[in-house]
């Protein structure tokens, strides 16, 4: 959780914002809690400090996180969601960056030039495992780094309590659906997620009215990909626990998922791109608790090694490798059996 530190390290970053001019981003095609953690903090920085000017930007925004928001300005018309469709003439002071840890993920699509690359620029807020950066890593990155929270936008909630900002009933919407979604709809949350959810509630707020606005009839795309996925997997056994391995072109994340409810302990999706191979990976919570495995720990390390970006959650993670590489799944694999030995 959020310590005494944390606090100082954030409240020494708010001294140098006023006149300044901020970008808030996430990762590349942001799913809710990257969406919902920047549009609430960039609230939040507006409540605590004057004369500032802040562009929200995500460089894509995943189908299910777009359908959500316009649901959300419907039911909330005074939200008034401005986010900028480009930073091409933009000059920021500093950067904003949620829901993920590594420059390397983002600065395809901020045009950073070489002296914008220091710590001062940027500061991250983010609850995915963060591995200490090598010495070949251009800085070390400034931010919050806490991977016991289940979601990006638990830590915003936080931030809001600890400075004492009431969060707007829009605002606790957008945070809760978050939550719901970035936990699998609890089904990664622990303690303190259900005690942040709870303050978000409140009585004003139906839960079940949120679950219906998160609700989407999958594309028959998605349908065929999930079918095919589990049609032509491959089962591996190790000890008692079995891995599922399969091939897609789309939709890993969901195949992977669907594995997993076909009654794999492990799932690996392959999905080959144009210039690269995406690997989604999911892993029951059981198998998590009794081996020790952390996918997100086991990617980050492989990543770090073959100049790939990948990390996650303990029973969710994925990686990104160019094609030059290879899709790495000998070595993923055997990464995952040397846990499980």
């Amino acid at each position: 959780m959020l310590t005494s530190i944390d606090f100082k390290i954030f409240k020494e970053v708010l001294t140098f914002l006023p006149h300044n001019t901020i970008v808030i981003t996430s990762h590349e095609l942001v799913d809710l809690d990257g969406a919902a953690s920047a549009i609430a903090l960039n609230f939040f920085l507006h409540s605590l400090v004057n004369d500032l000017t802040t562009h929200l930007y995500f460089s894509s925004i995943s189908k299910n996180t777009k359908i959500f928001l316009e649901r959300l300005n419907v039911k909330f018309p005074n939200l008034a969601l401005k986010i900028v469709d480009s930073l091409k003439n933009i000059e920021a002071d500093r950067y904003f960056i949620v829901d993920t840890n590594k420059l390397k993920n983002i600065s395809q699509f901020l045009n950073l030039s070489a002296d914008q690359k220091t710590e001062n620029y940027f500061f991250f807020i983010d609850h995915h495992y963060y591995e200490e950066p090598s010495s070949s890593e251009p800085f070390t990155a400034q931010g919050l780094f806490k991977d016991e929270y289940s979601s990006t936008c638990e830590i915003i909630v936080d931030l809001f309590q600890e400075f004492k900002i009431e969060l707007t009933k829009s605002l606790r919407y957008l945070l809760i659906a978050g939550i719901i979604t970035d936990t699998g709809y609890f089904k990664y949350a622990n303690n303190s997620t259900i005690h942040i959810l709870a303050k978000l509630l409140k009585n004003d707020i139906d839960i079940q009215e949120i679950r219906l606005m998160l609700k989407i009839e999958p594309h028959i795309s998605e349908k065929i990909a999930k079918i095919k996925g589990t049609q032509r997997n491959e089962m591996i056994k190790v000890n008692d626990w079995l891995i599922g391995l399969s091939h897609v072109s789309s939709f890993e994340a969901k195949v992977a998922n669907a594995l997993i409810r076909l009654g794999f302990d492990i799932a690996m999706v392959i999905a080959e791109k144009t210039d690269q191979f995406r690997i989604s990976l999911r892993a029951k919570q059981k198998i998590c608790r009794e081996t020790g495995l952390h996918l997100g720990k086991l990617l980050e390390e492989i990543a770090s090694k073959y100049n790939a970006s990948g990390g996650g959650h303990d029973g969710a993670a994925a990686i990104t490798i160019d094609k030059k590489v290879g899709s790495l799944r000998e070595v993923i694999l055997t990464q995952i059996e040397k846990v499980l030995a």
